[in-house]
């Protein structure tokens, strides 16, 4: 009896981006393991699919992943996905495939559209070689000392946050980064992409103009790298 994770890479906002691949292995599955059932229900559901789904998130990681390895062990076909893009990483989901590890159960990779990269490439800087930092902590004096550590990093910073914490985020590196170049990517991909350069205090300027009320966009940040003018 075969026994596999499925770890499937989603669209990270356009459906359209989906592979035949990730749709064929969906469609196959017994159980999709997923970090908001309502995300997974409107990517199912755009696509006919129906399944049963079993959440999986920071909050009941550690106990609902004995459930979850039970479940492939008498032969369930069983994938996990995330809200968007690629499923694990920034998200829950490493305890489940370390299980998967430890008891020998084949993990199949299926790629799909990742927003980093997405970003990266959009950005136009020089991303020969990037840090991936990810999500700055949520409480102000951490993140001013991690901000800092980027002060003299000679290559480019990928910042991911909550959208409700965006505006924070960017008064932050302006009080710390003020002079450097930032690409900040909006909903990629989808019909409300919007694409933004400039300083710290020129990305704030844009945004206030653009959203008048409170932000609630998905957004990546590139900080781009230290350099002489900086």
């Amino acid at each position: 009896m075969s026994q596999i994770l499925n770890i499937v890479g989603i669209p990270i906002g356009n459906f359209a981006d989906i592979t035949i691949r990730a749709l064929q292995t969906l469609r196959s599955s017994d159980i999709i393991i997923c970090e908001s059932t309502k995300e997974a229900s409107r990517l199912l559901k755009f696509f006919d699919i129906k399944k049963e789904l079993i959440l999986l998130n920071e909050h009941n990681e550690n106990k609902i992943t004995d459930e979850i390895l039970e479940e492939i062990q008498n032969g369930k076909i069983v994938s996990i996905i995330s809200d968007c893009g690629i499923p694990i990483l920034e998200d829950p989901g490493s305890v489940l495939l370390k299980k998967c590890r430890e008891n020998k159960i084949k993990l199949e990779f299926i790629t799909g559209v990742y927003s980093v990269i997405t970003a990266l490439t959009l950005s136009g800087f020089d991303i020969s070689r990037f840090y991936h930092y990810g999500f700055l902590s949520p409480k102000k004096e951490i993140r001013i000392n991690q901000l800092k550590k980027f002060q003299s990093l000679e290559k480019p910073v990928v910042l991911m946050d909550a959208p409700y914490r965006a505006f924070s985020l960017l008064y932050d590196i302006r009080d710390i980064l003020p002079y450097r170049k930032i690409f900040m990517g909006i909903n990629l991909t989808t019909e409300n992409e919007k694409l933004i350069w400039g300083n710290p205090s020129e990305i704030l300027e844009q945004l206030n103009k653009s959203y008048s009320v409170k932000f609630k966009e998905e957004f990546i940040i590139i900080i781009d790298k230290n350099d002489k003018n900086n």
